[in-house]
């Protein structure tokens, strides 16, 4: 049985991820960006300024409150429970970001848009430590490896799968 969540979203909705609290964030066009309890209530909202479309939203593990959203080429971080304001924005990508991985270990953010690239955000640091360009159209997807933090796959509209074997500070190798 399926039951439809409304009372939300006044523009068609573009990403969502869970929480294991049951929480539910949702991205849309313009902007938007939803909170939403396991029972389907809205919880929170919050439309980023530029009106750029909320393209990805990506849950921490480690930190179930905390919340990467992707909007044009920006990426914030908030807290869920509170979404007055980002707790931190990285404006890393050149064109807009399709999809946002986080790695195991919590300390690399890999974000993937339309120019093909993929920025890779050492979150400690607070800055890029590699981009990769590998696809020669629209990067769509990226994923970093389970139980590999140094490991990721991406692809794109360019009908490619790229597999990246290390990336660490020191070395890259593609595959």
């Amino acid at each position: 049985m399926a039951v439809k969540w409304s009372g939300g979203h006044s523009s068609p909705i573009l990403c969502l991820n869970a929480n294991p609290e049951g929480l539910v964030a949702s991205g849309a066009e313009g902007g938007d960006l939803m909170a939403w309890g396991e029972d389907g209530t809205p919880l929170g909202h919050t439309r980023f300024q530029g009106a750029e479309d909320v393209t990805s939203v990506l849950f921490s593990p480690s930190c179930p409150t905390k919340l990467y959203a992707s909007h044009g080429e920006t990426i914030s971080v908030l807290d869920i429970r509170s979404l007055k304001g980002s707790l931190d924005h990285f404006h890393v990508n050149e064109e807009e970001i399709n999809c946002l991985s986080l790695n195991e270990t919590e300390n690399l953010l890999a974000s993937a848009d339309d120019s093909g690239a993929i920025k890779i955000l050492d979150l400690e640091n607070k800055k890029v430590s590699r981009s990769l360009r590998r696809h020669s159209n629209i990067c769509s997807s990226v994923a970093f490896r389970p139980q590999r933090p140094q490991s990721l796959v991406s692809c794109g509209l360019d009908m490619q799968m790229c597999f990246f074997l290390r990336i660490n500070l020191l070395s890259l190798d593609w595959e």
